[in-house]
């Protein structure tokens, strides 16, 4: 019992340095997904020339995928800290 208190203990300090946010997603085709992520930066932030915008979204870990992913800001529906 000691072992998962301690555990539990251990990883609610490491959120509040390194806080993890939830996010709701609707991807390029459509489906609605969910994933846990580092909390978003705006220096993680992105352009699209294409679209001659300079901000769309931001690049943020992904712990679902384990590694970086970028998210735009049209695509997500929520957002919320975990």
């Amino acid at each position: 019992m000691k072992g998962k208190l301690k555990m539990k203990l251990l990883s609610k300090i490491k959120n509040l340095f390194s806080p993890r946010y939830q996010v709701v997603y609707k991807t390029q085709d459509g489906r609605t997904e969910r994933y846990t992520i580092d909390k978003p930066r705006y220096d993680y932030e992105f352009g699209n020339d294409d679209e001659g915008r300079k901000v769309v979204g931001f690049r943020s870990y992904c712990y679902n995928r384990h590694g970086i992913r970028s998210f735009r800001y049209d695509r997500v529906v929520a957002l919320e800290k975990a």
